[in-house]
């Protein structure tokens, strides 16, 4: 550590130890006898009781933690004032040291502020928490005494600053021009009540707000014109912004006299103009939160230290900010008037001709015996064979027969889908049954469609999930019917933990399980016995042809290199399962089946026979592991005459994945993932090929190894996929496998809750149950206990979760965040440090595809490419720049982007998915009042420092370590050249250095950067560290998305540091991950009393939501700055 530095830092925390007490080392010491009575004396002359003194000298004087901490850092007297200011409640301080800033607990300090202050303590309180308006409003307002002692001139203040009424416009005694009397019956009809004399409260018929109007007289009469009484809106699920949003819309319109239509009285006009702008906000989303509060945002220049907005009263959701706890909008209509409408839905043709092809279906035949079921039990299992329409039919049985009985008005079901491509397209399908009578709707992350008249809401497993964390008990629902049960992924086992649990406690909710007909005896048995309905399948017959069977049909013949001849006793073997003597054939059975990849030119092969075999058209549906199979074989086949090919995973946006849906003239073929193994329907799909291969996530916790692996798929997978060929018409499936290898496929899939990561999991169920261990044990399917120790270790380490098991505020807030918490506490590091916008970026890129694309037959060029936007020597920042630089021409057009992508090799579609995640992980952040509200991704308020390379690095490695790497040059590496003028040390190659984890025991070890890694052909390294985010194992074990990082971000966002002060040197870690630096002791305790009082600063502004104050004119983030400029040495920042 460069000297200059040195003294910045000794002053930032001198500076830093008058706002924040903490302290430093833990070496074993206590007060001395002796020392405790002058103690006594000096505590009382600074104006501590004697009691108070007594308390803290007893403290010191029993070894502990604190005790070592305190006395190591501290002279005695100032451990003692430390320890004091610390555990002392702030209104029982003496006046030198009460804080001269606002309290963190208002409501303590006013008890001593006498009676004004608390007035307007509960005048700002109340405003903005019930109304929602912007703090930094309210508190400049109730500078005017007025405002404080009257409630109504207050809010009328707040209606004139909302709509732009000029401050030196404003006569707060204004009179109206014009009023009318209140009609009693009308407000009788419309369920109003007064509140007092002159407060109206009127709740709204279809929207969930509530107008307040605040009157200027007590004769309960009301201005029609001129000056518009004082109005707020309040609502328990509606966001604040899109609550001002309405009233200032209708407020400008009261001012414009176009408000009330002839006719009307004022409040009739009222509600329902504020009926109408919920519709408008409804059908087109709520408007931008700058546009609604651009008469609120103050000059950045003289904003003081409150936050710059906080219209917080109610929580904002994703995607604009529409978040309902309860998660049911109000059907305006009752149960005979749902049951009248569905009853000429009935009569109607289309909906008759529909309903006949309906009960063509087996599940038709089980209606009655279904509703039975359901009627005597609360949990029903149902299980049906592909094709019998189960998912399509049942949920309508359920709502047709509440309609029928005249409970229509209460349904509330929700249909729960393992994919987003599922919820859409049943949801389509369903709709279309209906005749989009608007019963349906859907919700996956980041889109919605649904509205007051929607009964059937189909969703994903975690938008359910998300739901339930909320503190939501679907007290709403009447029912949940979770499909495709036995697929048996995370949120899938969560969910039906979560509703058994539910059953106990919501009497009115009935739950319905639907699955394939694959060991469904492990649901009867978890749900109590709970009675099974078996179903038949419809499927058209499916013709199984295996790769023995129709290989001697094609003319592709494989070369065979690298495949060992196969022996005697194996070429019986192919001879058996064959049933020919042909040894080119047999060879070549041979060849394709020990190939350990996907053979495309075999489904070129089958393709074209397909084609040329059969005089119609029809679908091929083709699946395949994953998105790099899926872009070969579509490369392959996209050369074919008369047909149209079309991708399917994921990854794909909502419009492409439903362009595979729509019909075409000529032959369609759909190269998909495992995506397409269930709940949706192609109906033109006569055949399907099937791989017989799947990847999936594999994960370690005893190394924390995570592994994609591609491996063969269950039976019943398998004979999932067969299915989608006989859903519409005869079919054949097509299998690139031989009957052998089938019969060796195991029968059912592992649990995904076995075999991933549960840091996510174990944080989601923290929030609702403290015993994770203990509710997970529940589980149908419980984790290791390992894997379980192994996840709560790893959000010990983040913060998440104390070392006494405790949520923190950390980790509340990162139980918000919709992603891996390693992710989450980036973006909380990137707003407290104002690096937003760089790190929001490399967030939503960590979670997303890989921005870069790499075909098998371009890597070198892809490579290049890339390379081109290398940043920092970081995989990370590489990726940030290269969105950064196709985000800076969409001005240019849509088409613009799309040739850089094409010439970059730049996946559009990740490029969308980024996108549209920074925005929702950017909304999610203002919502939970980390971010100012109306703030954007750009907002100079959150980058300020985002230039600063070293701290985006450090923000990146506080959610990535222990996920570390040394980077070593052997010494037989290091060579020197003889020069004129001595010796230099000769350049080295890439290939020279190598690389181990810093992680203990079998998580540690050698390790390799990827190939296309940026620093893979890295020849100079400034510092001997890379983070990295992911490590798996294939050929070796491999690092991705790498990123060199400073030594002075380990040292401050690192693993602990332990300062060595005998021996020297700093250890940074613990003994499961550590890092050991040669360095003079004292940059370890400087660095240890900036982390500390980092630590407090960042427990202070989580537990207030305060985060960005924290980065102005702060002494210690200063400190973090000018160390990781450039990396301790110098001071120049």
């Amino acid at each position: 550590m460069a000297s200059s530095l040195r003294d910045i830092v000794e002053e930032s925390i001198k500076k830093a130890f008058e706002l924040y007490p903490d302290a430093a080392d833990s070496t074993p010491k206590i007060l001395e006898d002796e020392q405790r009575p002058t103690l006594v004396k000096q505590l009382q002359t600074f104006g501590f009781s004697e009691k108070q003194a007594n308390s803290a000298i007893k403290t010191l004087s029993a070894p502990s933690p604190l005790t070592s901490t305190l006395l190591s850092s501290f002279e005695p007297l100032q451990a003692c004032l430390e320890y004091l200011i610390l555990h002392v409640p702030e209104c029982d301080l003496p006046q030198r040291f009460l804080p001269s800033s606002n309290s963190s607990n208002p409501f303590i300090s006013s008890v001593h502020s006498g009676t004004e202050d608390i007035k307007a303590r509960w005048a700002v309180d109340k405003a903005v928490k019930e109304c929602g308006w912007p703090a930094h409003v309210v508190k400049y307002l109730v500078k005017d005494r007025r405002l404080v002692e009257d409630w109504g001139l207050l809010q009328q203040a707040l209606n004139r600053a909302l709509v732009g009424a000029a401050e030196e416009d404003i006569s707060l005694e204004t009179e109206a021009t014009e009023t009318e009397a209140l009609d009693e019956d009308e407000l009788s009809a419309y369920d109003a009540k007064f509140m007092d004399n002159t407060h109206l409260l009127i709740p709204l018929p279809v929207a969930p707000l509530e107008l307040h109007v605040i009157l200027r007289t007590d004769d309960r009469s009301i201005a029609v014109r001129g000056e518009p009484p004082a109005m707020y809106i309040t609502s328990k699920t509606v966001a604040a912004y899109v609550r001002l949003h309405i009233l200032s819309q209708l407020l400008s319109a009261f001012r414009n006299d176009t408000l009330v239509d002839p006719g009307e009285s004022v409040i009739m006009a009222a509600v329902r103009f504020i009926e109408e702008q919920w519709a408008s906000v409804e059908d087109h989303g709520p408007p931008e939160v700058s546009e609604v509060l651009r008469y609120f945002m103050r000059d950045q220049g003289q904003a003081d230290n409150t936050e710059a907005s906080e219209v917080t009263a109610a929580t904002q959701g994703k995607r604009g900010g529409r978040q309902r706890k309860g998660g049911s909008r109000r059907d305006d209509r009752d149960a005979a008037t749902i049951k009248a409408e569905f009853e000429e839905l009935r009569q109607k043709k289309a909906y008759t001709d529909i309903l006949a092809a309906r009960k063509r279906l087996p599940a038709f035949a089980a209606q009655g015996t279904f509703l039975d079921m359901l009627d005597k039990n609360r949990c029903v299992i149902v299980v049906g064979e592909t094709g019998c329409g189960k998912t399509t039919q049942l949920p309508q049985f359920v709502l047709d027969s509440l309609i029928l009985a005249g409970h229509g008005s209460e349904a509330s079901i929700i249909v729960t889908q393992p994919r987003r491509l599922s919820a859409l397209g049943v949801a389509a399908r369903v709709s279309t049954e209906r005749l989009e009578d608007g019963s349906v709707g859907y919700a996956i992350r980041g889109e919605s469609k649904q509205s007051n008249r929607t009964k059937l809401l189909f969703c994903t497993t975690g938008v359910v999930l998300r739901r339930l964390g909320s503190g939501d008990k679907l007290q709403n629902v009447t029912h949940v019917i979770v499909d495709e049960v036995h697929e048996r992924s995370v949120d899938g086992d969560l969910l039906l933990l979560e509703l058994k649990t539910l059953l106990q406690q919501n009497k009115r909710l009935k739950i319905i399980l639907m699955s394939a007909t694959i060991n469904h005896e492990i649901f009867i048995k978890y749900f109590n016995n709970a009675p099974l309905l078996t179903i038949p399948g419809f499927t058209h017959p499916v013709e199984d042809r295996y790769l023995e069977e129709y290989l001697p049909s094609l003319s592709y013949r494989p070369s065979g290199k690298g495949v060992k001849r196969p022996s005697e006793k194996e070429m019986d073997s192919l001879r058996s399962q064959a049933s020919s003597s042909d040894e080119s054939l047999l060879l070549t059975l041979h060849a394709i089946s020990k190939s350990d990849r996907v053979d495309i030119e075999l489904i070129h092969a089958l393709v074209k026979h397909i084609i040329d075999s059969r005089a119609n058209p029809g679908g091929v549906l083709i699946f395949l592991p994953g998105v790099q199979e899926i872009h070969a074989c579509l490369n392959a086949l996209k050369s074919i005459p008369n047909a149209k090919v079309f991708p399917l995973h994921a990854n794909l946006s909502s419009d492409e994945q439903r362009a595979v849906f729509a019909p075409t003239s000529g032959w369609k073929i759909i190269a998909a993932t495992n995506v397409a193994e269930t709940s949706i329907t192609i109906d033109d799909v006569v055949y399907v090929i099937d791989s017989g291969k799947v990847k999936e996530t594999q994960y370690d916790p005893e190394n924390g190894l995570t592994k994609l692996e591609e491996q063969w798929v269950t039976r019943a997978a398998a004979r999932q996929r067969r299915g989608r060929a006989g859903r519409t018409k005869p079919g054949v499936c097509y299998k690139l496998y031989t009957r052998r290898q089938e019969s060796n496929m195991q029968h059912f899939p592992i649990p995904e809750i076995k075999r991933v990561a549960l840091e996510s999991v174990a944080l989601s169920v923290k929030v609702t149950h403290d015993d994770v261990k203990g509710f997970l044990s529940r589980a149908i399917d419980p984790p290791t206990m390992s894997a379980l120790d192994h996840a709560l270790f790893v959000l010990n380490e983040l913060g998440a979760i104390s070392p006494e098991g405790d949520l923190t505020p950390m980790g509340q807030h990162l139980a918000m965040l919709p992603m891996e918490p390693r992710l989450g506490k980036m973006l909380v590091l990137g707003a407290i440090f104002q690096c937003l916008g760089p790190v929001l970026t490399a967030a939503s890129i960590m979670s997303s595809k890989p921005l870069f694309v790499s075909p098998m037959d371009k890597r070198e060029e892809a490579s290049r490419a890339r390379a081109k936007f290398a940043t920092g020597n970081s995989d990370i920042l590489t990726d940030v720049n290269a969105y950064e630089e196709c985000a800076s021409l969409r001005e240019k057009g849509a088409s613009r982007v799309r040739a850089f992508c094409e010439e970059n090799f730049i996946s559009m579609s990740t490029l969308r998915d980024i996108t549209s995640l920074r925005q929702e992980f950017l909304s999610t952040l203002t919502s939970l009042n980390l971010v100012p509200w109306g703030s954007t991704p750009s907002s100079p308020a959150l980058n300020t420092h985002s230039a600063h390379t070293g701290l985006v690095k450090a923000v990146l490695l506080g959610g990535l370590w222990p996920r570390v790497a040394r980077v070593v040059l052997p010494k037989d590496a290091v060579k020197f050249d003889r020069v004129q003028a001595g010796t230099v040390q000769r350049a080295n190659e890439a290939r020279e250095y190598k690389f181990f984890d810093v992680r203990a025991g079998a998580a540690g070890g050698r390790v390799f950067l990827h190939p296309s890694s940026v620093l893979f052909r890295a020849a100079e390294w400034r510092s001997p560290f890379v983070a990295y985010f992911q490590k798996q194992q294939t050929t070796k074990l491999w690092l991705r998305d790498a990123t060199e990082v400073p030594v002075y971000a380990l040292l401050l966002f690192g693993g602990p540091v332990t300062v060595n002060h005998v021996g020297g040197g700093l250890t940074i870690g613990t003994k499961d991950a550590f890092v050991k630096l040669k360095a003079w002791p004292r940059i370890g305790v400087l660095v240890n009393q900036l982390r500390r009082l980092l630590d407090v600063q960042l427990k202070q502004s989580v537990d207030t939501g305060d985060v960005m104050s924290i980065g102005n004119n702060n002494p210690v983030v200063k400190a973090v700055l000018a160390l990781l400029q450039n990396d301790g040495l110098s001071s120049d920042i």
